[in-house]
């Protein structure tokens, strides 16, 4: 591996590390409040889930907790940063939805941003799983 190859792979591995951990406290945050706090506490905030079941919406929560762990494992398992990326892209989908649904406008550029930083997290954590450079093919065996 040339120097120019390993200065990029440490480029890489640094933003990964950077929006990994900064998503994963921003959703370890807001997930505990989705999950754990009042109702009228959430509705003061703009949390999407009070226009949700009750159930559903602390379920949300939940599951935002258990991405923000997989965010943090995939740091050393980038499957599982990759996973926790997806869902919380399609968590983000939905948010979104939600928001102009109920003319809530305002919130859409906040997740313009997370729906940037996820893909960009699982692009980045494909990019791990991948060859840094492929080489030749192997000639085949004969058996």
């Amino acid at each position: 591996m040339t120097a120019a190859h390993r200065t990029a792979r440490f480029a890489r591995l640094t933003i990964l590390a950077a929006a990994s951990l900064l998503l994963a406290a921003f959703f370890a945050f807001v997930g505990y409040m989705k999950g754990f706090a009042p109702l009228m506490e959430l509705a003061k905030h703009g949390a999407w889930t009070v226009h949700l079941p009750p159930p559903l919406g602390r379920a949300m929560g939940y599951s935002e907790m258990g991405c923000a762990l997989l965010l943090l494992a995939g740091l050393a398992r980038p499957a599982w940063g990759m996973w926790g990326a997806a869902i919380l892209f399609v968590n983000q989908l939905a948010a979104a939805a939600v928001h102009m649904a109920m003319g809530e406008t305002g919130a859409l550029p906040q997740n313009a941003v997370i729906l940037t930083l996820c893909a960009l997290i699982a692009w980045l954590q494909r990019a791990r799983r991948a060859p840094l450079i492929s080489g030749p093919a192997s000639p085949p065996r004969d058996r």
